[in-house]
């Protein structure tokens, strides 16, 4: 500790010499630069308290049973999705839904997981209930000006409705076309 201090204080002494000669004049020498860390000091400030998160008591067997927050409304998504792209084929084509149920199956079924994990994900990044989320996205609580009022529109009811009506769409179309035995459009 004392050669420490030693060495400090020559470093010191050094430093006001050549501030009282001016710069020092450009060398190709080498130059050495040393520092050592200084002792620091306890922390006075209290530490940063721990959120508090609230406990989501929601489970697997909860959030898919029959009455839960999510098989309605995943069906309801792939169902909006479907009926639109089963449209098109449907017009142009005059191709009939089951043909063209038949020849995508497999990405029928990779399209219905990842819609069922996209509406899953919510719930596993915020930590809240599905049924909680979904009940503070209603247009009561989305209330707002000019963009936000325009999106208020667009809750959680109109979604279910939307749903519901793709579904029986969908149904429907299957029943047309499997009665009359050809596509419907």
């Amino acid at each position: 500790m004392a050669q420490a201090l030693a060495q400090q204080t020559r470093g010191c002494q050094l430093l006001r010499s050549r501030q009282l000669r001016g710069p020092a004049p450009f060398s190709r020498g080498v130059v050495r630069v040393r520092a050592e860390a200084e002792p620091m000091a306890a922390p006075t400030a209290a530490p940063l308290p721990v959120p508090k998160w609230t406990t989501d008591k929601e489970t697997a067997r909860d959030v898919f049973s029959f009455g839960g927050p999510l098989p309605e409304r995943v069906n309801g998504r792939l169902a909006m999705i479907g009926f639109v792209s089963i449209l098109g084929p449907e017009l142009a084509k005059k191709q009939p839904v089951l043909e063209q149920m038949g020849s995508t199956w497999f990405a029928m079924i990779l399209f219905s997981l990842l819609i069922t994990f996209a509406s899953l994900l919510p719930k596993l990044v915020s930590g809240n209930s599905l049924a909680d989320l979904h009940a503070a996205a209603t247009g009561e609580n989305m209330k707002g000006e000019g963009i936000q009022a325009a999106l208020a529109l667009f809750d959680t009811n109109l979604e279910l409705w939307s749903g519901r009506m793709a579904m029986l769409g969908m149904a429907g179309l299957l029943v047309i076309e499997a009665v009359k035995g050809e596509s419907f459009f």
